[in-house]
């Protein structure tokens, strides 16, 4: 891309061979105006071509409407943090540890890349989905799915009662977000190191997934 004197990007023409570039160009800048603001809603492919600094018809080049384009972006952030996840499984053999070193990549992945990760997690309303979606474009199946196989790994090791293991990702996940959340929203709270955050989220649950189930019993109202 140029800026020519008048101010006004320009994209420069792909050479032979180079026909990707306007593909990542476009990709780049869909995120961009997501992370000023921009919903998926408001967002359009104008304004995404606007910013490449190209004719809005040559974004059909490569995406056929914007929910290939919003997928596309996402698919991006979600490999980089598949890629975290996968590194800090290897990194442990025991499956304890590989759910603490998931749940640390996670968190690690949100604060070094505070960006994507805003577009991730927290950009208003979730992207248009105008047809079905095979699981190869699903963009966050490859995170959920090394989470899914550490969590069966602990059910399968006896460290954990866990009967549904996606049900304990989506918890999890749901979870570790909240607490980042938490921590950027509410500074004034001391809290403790996020590692120490993290430890006791993964130790209590597994702690109470191993704890036996109390034997039911009938309501006695004289034996509350």
């Amino acid at each position: 891309m140029t800026t020519p004197a008048d101010g006004t990007p320009r994209h420069t023409p792909n050479r032979r061979g180079q026909g990707d570039r306007l593909r990542q160009d476009l990709i780049a800048a869909t995120n961009l105006l997501l992370e000023q603001g921009a919903t998926h809603e408001s967002l359009s492919l104008r304004a995404v071509a606007r910013e490449v600094g190209i004719a809005a018809t040559s974004v059909y080049l490569h995406f056929p409407d914007k929910m290939s384009l919003l997928l596309a972006v996402y698919q991006e952030h979600f490999a980089v943090l598949a890629g975290h996840l996968d590194d800090a499984v290897a990194a442990h053999a025991e499956p304890d540890r590989q759910l603490h070193a998931v749940a640390v990549a996670y968190c690690r992945f949100a604060e070094d890349h505070p960006d994507a990760y805003q577009v991730m997690f927290t950009a208003p309303q979730a992207p248009p989905v105008t047809r079905p979606l095979p699981d190869d474009e699903r963009p966050g199946l490859a995170a959920i799915e090394i989470t899914q196989n550490v969590f069966k790994a602990c059910a399968d090791a006896g460290l954990a009662r866990i009967t549904d293991p996606y049900l304990a990702t989506l918890c999890l996940w749901g979870a570790l977000h909240g607490l980042l959340t938490l921590r950027a929203a509410r500074p004034i709270v001391p809290w403790p190191p996020l590692g120490t955050l993290i430890d006791t989220l993964i130790d209590t649950h597994l702690d109470l997934q191993r704890r036996p189930q109390p034997a039911s019993r009938t309501a006695d109202p004289n034996n509350p």
